[in-house]
């Protein structure tokens, strides 16, 4: 197929009947805009099935035609173009985020902020707290180094210097009981596998830097914590610095206040720093070292320990961090695909009614969905962000929701959210010469044996079309389910 020439699509049209816009700008100052405003709800048996490009390159690679589900159709219309297993359940991977970040920012609003809060336990006598400091979270899904740092500005700027008790952590807006804690790889150390946290700093995760002059091997932290203590045990190597050349082994023993993390192997001199983002330290371990290191750089002392406790009633508060709003949140879950926020979303969705559960906002999300007219019989969401082997969805119902939300009043910044094809996110270096800048806006989904691929189309005439792609097999995360969406895609930009 020859490549679409890039041109400026700032003033291409915009149907109102294909986007769903609402039609009367008064009626959209007022907040009047119908719910689903011209929804057509098509047969999700008809159109046609699979072109014969896709069915070609599928048998030569003995991959079967029942394994994958798609959905391609221009909204507002009542027949898909190409309507393939559209109701049979399958394991979206990451795009069921797309369930996730539409719910909140319908449900929540895009200005939402959290709050996380400091908190005093004891008298203020000059600059010297007599009693403990409380950290409370309020499941800000972003609360990353630079933000938790300004939390401790705060302290300081307000007179706090000097902290004689200890630190205490409040996370019990969330039930972590009810939290599923084991990785789906078993690789908990993994930061995508963070379990959510009302308090979740910095991921839970810390980047070990590595890099070498001639005669010496360096390891640091970022960000620093006083309960990692590591061990460099790395010898340096003549090998190349690319391919296996750079051997590291980490080994961890961890106290109660304490995580000895060993370092080992082999890396080459002269080589450039490279980077392992790991979650090394249990969760109150990580908040009071990272806490602590943060502190003592600000000029001030924390005396005590640290333990887990809900706020008491006479503690008062000394600082407070808004988080950035929702619209921001969902555009870092959606185009960076991050696993950890999209848990901790959902979490939000039910935080109403402490403590939250993803129990109770799966609740949530399918009263909401029933409410809105907007059917996913097949729906099974458990963590919100798709890292799960039960998860399911059709892509009929996942379409149905695509669709349904270009008529929503937030729709623009849910569209903002999603992957731009060979520009950023997840699609940066995707889909090339498939269709202009700006026409291919999409989630990504990856598991071992799941593809995914589901958003919004732009065609050359400025309509809007839902795009759903679901595949399941052993197959799918290879390179040729990748030229699968390629080829379904390019139907739409002959």
């Amino acid at each position: 197929m020859p490549s679409v020439k890039a041109r400026d699509y700032s003033n291409v049209k915009m149907n109102p009947k294909s986007t769903g816009f609402c039609r009367s700008l008064t009626a959209v100052l007022t907040g009047l805009c119908v719910f689903f405003l011209g929804i057509i709800v098509p047969d999700p048996a008809s159109g046609t099935d699979l072109p014969p490009s896709v069915t070609e390159l599928m048998q030569a690679h003995g991959i079967p035609e029942n394994s994958i589900s798609v959905v391609m159709r221009k909204v507002g219309a009542n027949q898909n173009m190409v309507s393939h297993n559209a109701t049979t359940p399958r394991n979206p991977a990451s795009a069921m985020k797309l369930v996730t970040t539409a719910a909140a920012l319908q449900l929540l609003g895009p200005q939402h902020r959290w709050q996380t809060y400091a908190l005093a336990h004891g008298n203020v006598r000059s600059n010297t707290l007599e009693g403990d400091l409380i950290l409370r979270g309020g499941g800000d899904p972003w609360l990353v180094i630079e933000r938790f740092w300004l939390l401790a500005k705060q302290l300081r700027d307000r007179g706090i210097t000097h902290i004689r008790g200890d630190l205490v952590i409040d996370d019990t807006l969330f039930d972590l009981q009810a939290i599923e804690t084991d990785a789906i790889d078993g690789k908990p150390m993994r930061a995508y596998n963070t379990p959510p946290n009302a308090l979740l700093v910095n991921f839970g995760a810390t980047s070990l830097i590595i890099d070498s002059d001639h005669s010496t091997v360096h390891v640091n932290a970022d960000p620093p914590a006083t309960t990692l203590q590591i061990h460099n045990r790395i010898t340096l190597s003549n090998a190349a610095c690319g391919g296996k050349g750079r051997s590291i082994r980490i080994d961890l023993k961890k106290s109660t206040s304490l995580t000895k993390l060993s370092v080992g192997g082999h890396y080459p001199m002269g080589c450039g720093a490279s980077k392992f983002r790991r979650t090394l330290l249990p969760h109150g371990q990580y908040v009071y070292g990272v806490f602590t290191a943060l502190w003592n750089q600000l000029g001030g002392t924390l005396a005590g320990g640290w333990h887990y406790s809900k706020t008491p009633t006479r503690a008062t508060v000394a600082a407070e961090l808004e988080s950035v709003p929702l619209a921001e949140v969902i555009r870092y879950i959606n185009k960076f695909s991050n696993n950890v926020m999209a848990r901790n979303l959902l979490l939000a969705l039910a935080s109403d009614r402490p403590p939250a559960t993803p129990a109770k906002a799966r609740r949530v999300i399918e009263n909401w969905l029933n409410q809105g007219g907007v059917a996913m019989p097949a729906l099974h969401i458990d963590n919100g962000a798709g890292l799960s082997r039960e998860a399911r969805i059709s892509a009929e119902g996942l379409a149905a929701l695509l669709e349904a939300a270009t008529n929503w009043p937030w729709w623009p910044e849910f569209l903002g959210s999603l992957p731009i094809a060979a520009v950023d996110g997840s699609l940066r270096n995707r889909f090339h010469n498939v269709a202009g800048p700006g026409r291919l806006r999409l989630k990504t989904g990856l598991l071992k044996d799941v593809r995914a691929l589901a958003g919004y189309a732009i065609d050359l005439n400025g309509d809007f079309w839902v795009v759903v792609i679901l595949h399941n097999h052993p197959r799918a995360s290879s390179s040729v389910s990748i030229e699968i969406q390629r080829r379904l895609l390019e139907t739409l930009f002959p």
